[in-house]
């Protein structure tokens, strides 16, 4: 578990990871599939993962396309750009990281509690909120911060 403080407001943010494709659920809110920049084979993993869940109809969860060792130049053998594209095609956000070096790693992590939040002022604005104390506390912020929902673009984990 991780706790995310974004606009005052903190999130509990819970991971499981699955190294397969086997565990697809429809309660998961985001996945973030890693790959690592410095292993090809990772990268065609991933890439068919992303295949499998957008096959799949889970066109409602959040994905994030994370590249993993961005460090690791020299022994980089996939780029920057290839891994953008993929996130094109698949419709998901993408964010190179350095885990071992701690960067981006933050960014990552703001920009799930980000997109969650996007997510849940859209099915506000369109009936599909949850009902209680969730869907009030949405409501709530939504009129604080008087935001409208702002489209998407695959490298900018904010929007």
């Amino acid at each position: 578990m991780v706790n995310v403080l974004l606009n005052g407001e903190e999130t509990v943010l819970s991971f499981l990871e699955r190294p397969d494709i086997d565990y697809l659920d429809d309660a998961v809110m985001v996945y973030i599939i890693v790959y690592a920049c410095d292993d090809r084979p990772s990268f065609d993993r991933a890439v068919n993962i992303l295949f499998t869940l957008r096959q799949k109809q889970h066109r409602h969860q959040i994905i994030i396309f994370d590249g993993n060792k961005s460090d690791l130049v020299r022994s980089r053998s996939v780029t920057t750009e290839e891994a953008k594209a993929v996130a094109v095609t698949y419709d998901c956000k993408f964010i190179e990281t350095s885990v071992v070096l701690n960067v981006h790693v933050d960014e990552l992590l703001v920009g799930v509690v980000k997109q969650l939040r996007i997510r849940n002022e859209a099915e506000v604005e369109t009936g599909n909120a949850p009902t209680g104390c969730a869907s009030t506390s949405i409501s709530i912020l939504k009129k604080i911060f008087k935001k409208e929902l702002i489209f998407k673009s695959s490298g900018n984990l904010y929007i």
